[in-house]
């Protein structure tokens, strides 16, 4: 497949793909947007995804103009002009952002918002990256406020990410666990995170700075529906130095263990019989939704 890009109704290659330089969304980041999974000609927990932009655009102050039927839309004739076959997986980022308008802070003023597609190949792990595994560590920058810049709206002004995971891969590690103000875990820079202790899954609370992932949702569905240990609760890193196992989900990648923290290995440095079942379960919950999509 080719990698295709929608701004507000032209699809075009990527080095075609024009944004105004007014725009709120590149100069402030005042954007919101989704990063959903492609599967089989479906997209994977819609309306999910479509719940949380809406969401985080109310806490943005941001009326998104677009109804979702026009979303779903455009996302479908993306993917198509990027010729994804029946059985690939594609990354699709759905963007709406503020629009251009005025310079200066002052948002009052834009009328109009704008719409951006990317579809890509999903490029999800390898088996052998799934079974390896990634390291973490805990790096001193904290997790954006609430009060500040709420984690639960998934925005465009990223740099609090970007900066964490810089630091960790200075470290010497494939992703950041980030800590709130209070020094509790939150999540990692696009991930939620769990601990395991003696077959019993925990998940930070959305109270600690969190996105609602909504892989995060379904895993806490998966694991309620099979009568496995699933909860939020406060995690602390010495927490994570004691779990035996631990593991990250995200809606393209899924699930992947993390084998190493600090430098500390995890368990036994390899994915543990817990997140293997979970991920067993997700994927075949995806499996199940791309199928009952086809034959609608």
């Amino acid at each position: 497949m080719k990698t295709k890009i929608y701004v507000d109704g032209r699809i075009s290659a990527p080095e075609d793909a024009v944004v105004s330089v007014l725009d709120h969304g590149f100069l402030f980041g005042d954007s919101v947007y989704e990063v959903l999974w492609w599967h089989r000609g479906t997209l994977i927990q819609e309306r999910e995804h479509l719940d949380r932009l809406e969401e985080s655009g109310r806490r943005l102050y941001m009326d998104l103009q677009y109804p979702r039927e026009a979303l779903v839309d455009a996302m479908h004739e993306t993917v198509a002009a990027a010729e994804a076959a029946a059985d690939e997986d594609a990354y699709v980022r759905l963007v709406v952002t503020r629009g251009a308008g005025p310079l200066g802070l002052d948002f009052t003023q834009v009328e109009r918002r704008s719409l951006v597609i990317v579809v890509a190949p999903a490029n999800r792990p390898t088996p052998e990256k799934v079974e390896r595994g990634i390291s973490v560590a805990c790096v001193d920058r904290r997790r954006n406020s609430v009060r500040a810049l709420d984690p639960g709206a998934k925005t465009g002004n990223y740099l609090n990410n970007v900066l964490a995971l810089h630091e960790a891969r200075v470290a010497g590690a494939d992703d950041a666990v980030m800590l709130n103000a209070a020094g509790e875990v939150t999540e990692l820079t696009t991930a939620n995170v769990y601990a395991v202790f003696g077959g019993a899954i925990r998940t930070p609370p959305l109270e600690a700075g969190i996105l609602k992932g909504t892989t995060r949702t379904r895993i806490l569905g998966i694991c309620e529906a099979a009568g496995i240990d699933a909860t939020e609760e406060t995690l602390r890193p010495a927490d994570l130095a004691r779990a035996d196992e631990i593991f990250v989900s995200s809606s393209v990648k899924g699930i992947l263990p993390i084998v190493q923290v600090d430098g500390a290995v995890v368990g036994e440095g390899r994915m543990g019989p817990v997140t293997r079942g979970i991920r067993e379960r997700f994927e075949a919950a995806a499996d199940a939704e791309a199928a009952a999509g086809a034959a609608s």
